[in-house]
């Protein structure tokens, strides 16, 4: 109903065909596409062994947060979502993911979302992700949405069911106050699932309706078997990380996506590549 939004901006100059595909696919369940990137583990072992021995501790999460955060910072049109039949430039670059407070089974869950200017390296991203968990984990630690979830459910069944509704109908009709947009996992420009540190294998998870998420990654903990060495075109024993990606296909076409998949697997076998700040963050069209 309104053009304006409070993250983001309406795309005009788009091809007709694109246009219509938010028509035709009403719903962000209607786009999913899914695909898989599997990265030989050689390269963040090798690279996480050489910044230990220089005293800088990194992590696998590090280096993909890194990979993806550059990506979307050279290849905007990632960072684009579509809500009620019309494609949005965002304003932001956001990761989100999900965080269990302990790793006991009556531990409970967060979300957190990590704010990204697209120049930072990998240093500065892996001590935003440091610091940001860190927080969350502290006793009685309460983040954004934490409290808005607590004030929502501690209304009558009813009454949660009307706020849901209401702030649904926001969204549709880019009212929905920026408050509710920063402190929502949903409104992301990405939505990491790392399944790797409880231990178990990636999934592909669905995309929400609601918020505005186009692509959920799926991490999962390595698995071993023989790798054709590219280096030397031998089969060796190995073990590899598969990157599970669900994607909505509206706001971007399979190129877009296969050329930016491609840019990250650069990275992600290279991480020396992202010590450096990147200096310029493309834009988007008008």
């Amino acid at each position: 109903m309104f053009s304006k939004r409070a993250d983001g901006r309406i795309l005009k100059n788009l091809d007709p065909y694109d246009k219509a595909l938010c028509y035709v696919m009403s719903r962000r369940s209607d786009a999913h596409v899914y695909f898989t990137e599997e990265i030989d583990c050689k390269y963040f072992d090798e690279y996480i062994a050489q910044k230990k021995a220089e005293g800088k501790e990194l992590t696998y999460l590090h280096i993909l947060m890194a990979a993806i955060v550059r990506v979307h910072a050279q290849r905007p049109w990632l960072n684009r979502f579509v809500m009620n039949g019309r494609i949005f430039a965002r304003n932001e670059l956001t990761v989100s993911m999900a965080v269990k407070k302990s790793l006991r089974d009556t531990s409970t869950s967060t979300t957190v979302k990590l704010p990204f200017t697209g120049h930072e390296n990998i240093f500065e991203i892996a001590d935003r992700i440091d610091q940001s968990i860190f927080e969350t984990k502290e006793v009685g630690s309460e983040n954004k949405t934490d409290r808005l979830a607590a004030r929502v459910m501690n209304a009558p069944p009813l009454l949660i069911k009307l706020m849901v509704w209401a702030i649904k109908l926001l969204d549709r009709w880019n009212l929905l106050p920026k408050a509710i947009i920063d402190a929502s996992p949903f409104h992301t420009s990405v939505f990491i699932t790392y399944l790797k540190s409880v231990g178990i294998n990636g999934i592909y998870h669905h995309i929400y309706d609601f918020g505005t998420t186009g692509m959920f990654i799926g991490v999962g903990k390595e698995i071993f078997r023989p790798v054709i060495d590219e280096e030397t075109g031998e089969i060796r024993p190995g073990k590899v990380i598969e990157l599970k990606v669900v994607a909505d296909e509206r706001f971007c076409d399979g190129l877009y996506h296969a050329r930016s998949m491609r840019l990250v697997r650069k990275y992600l076998k290279n991480p020396a590549l992202l010590e450096e700040r990147l200096e310029t963050v493309e834009k988007d069209i008008d």
